[in-house]
């Protein structure tokens, strides 16, 4: 058994964070999910963790597994059915080290019109324009496919910050260097949204 709390150990902040994006509106009880790797080993939050537990989730009921996605820790009956995008964006992508999934509320109007973000305030613009992945059936090896097939083109940018992409008639994935750098890109996406989406109620200058 891993043990709780070594000093690379994600699982408490993956927990933190699972309950911050609840609370902020960053993902929602329809689902979601984190994985993170470090070293040898690839964390994942487990399936209805939304639904059933409503994102307050412990350390130890995050799922666990080797370099060859064997489970390891965890009951492999609930690996989240979202897995494969999060394992073929670690495979495709060394620089990738934290993957969340999530249905934030002002990003999902973007993915219900499959319409791209473009970039607002100074601190997004590093991101670029936030793409739009055609709509594919959910925890689809094809979804996976096209997620990294979208990325590859920026795989240059991964070894300097995150990225995001809108899955249409879905809701959002976010890749990062770490875990911690994957919630400030969905953080920092969601409020672009939130700034675009009340844009137009500004009266003209």
């Amino acid at each position: 058994m891993i043990p709780l709390n070594l000093p690379d150990d994600p699982r408490p902040l993956m927990v933190e964070l699972a309950r911050l994006m609840y609370a902020r509106h960053l993902t929602n009880s329809a689902g979601g999910n984190l994985s993170c790797r470090v070293g040898a080993h690839t964390f994942i939050t487990p399936r209805y963790a939304g639904s059933k537990q409503r994102w307050n989730l412990q350390p130890a009921q995050l799922i666990v597994l080797d370099a060859q996605e064997h489970v390891l820790e965890g009951d492999a009956a609930l690996l989240s059915r979202e897995s494969k995008m999060h394992f073929a964006c670690l495979r495709a992508f060394p620089a990738i080290n934290g993957v969340i999934h999530a249905h934030p509320r002002h990003l999902s109007v973007f993915a219900n019109a499959g319409r791209p973000l473009t970039p607002t305030v100074e601190y997004t613009h590093k991101f670029g324009v936030v793409d739009v992945v055609r709509p594919l059936p959910s925890h689809s090896a094809e979804l996976a496919e096209a997620v990294v097939a979208a990325l590859r083109p920026r795989a240059a940018t991964l070894q300097n910050n995150g990225l995001g992409l809108i899955l249409a008639q879905h809701g959002v994935v976010v890749v990062a260097r770490d875990m911690a750098e994957a919630y400030d890109v969905l953080d920092r996406l969601e409020d672009s949204a939130h700034t675009l989406l009340h844009s137009d109620a500004l009266p003209a200058s």
